[in-house]
């Protein structure tokens, strides 16, 4: 049995072809990830900030500067002072979305150095 003349170049053609597609498939979905992630970090440092301010933390934090004596006698319930008013679902959800963020824009970077090198072989 023989086999075609060219049939490795095109397998070969069409196995570069899916890669190629792979890569832009890949770079545009951690694109749309970094906007959206980005945009929620966005909105979650708003609502950090607001909830920070409503909350009252910012008053008691700023004894640290402003009374640090007094502040170091009472230690105990300060730091229980700054807890209870420290707006937590908050701050775990900016957590969640920052990591979010760094993470689609990691793989989004390590895409694009892939597409290059990719691009230039």
């Amino acid at each position: 049995m023989k086999l075609p003349k060219g049939l490795f170049e095109r397998i070969m053609g069409r196995i570069h072809n899916e890669e190629r597609f792979l890569i832009i498939r890949r770079t545009v979905l951690f694109s749309l990830s970094a906007i959206v992630s980005f945009s929620g970090f966005v909105f979650a440092v708003k609502m950090l900030l607001t909830d920070i301010y409503q909350s009252g933390f910012l008053y008691f934090f700023s004894l640290l500067f402003s009374d640090f004596s007094v502040v170091m006698s009472y230690w105990r319930n300060f730091s229980l002072i700054l807890l209870e008013t420290l707006p937590t679902l908050t701050v775990i959800l900016f957590l969640v979305l920052l990591l979010a963020l760094l993470e689609s824009l990691k793989l989004l970077t390590r895409n694009i150095k892939t597409m290059r090198r990719f691009a230039i072989n």
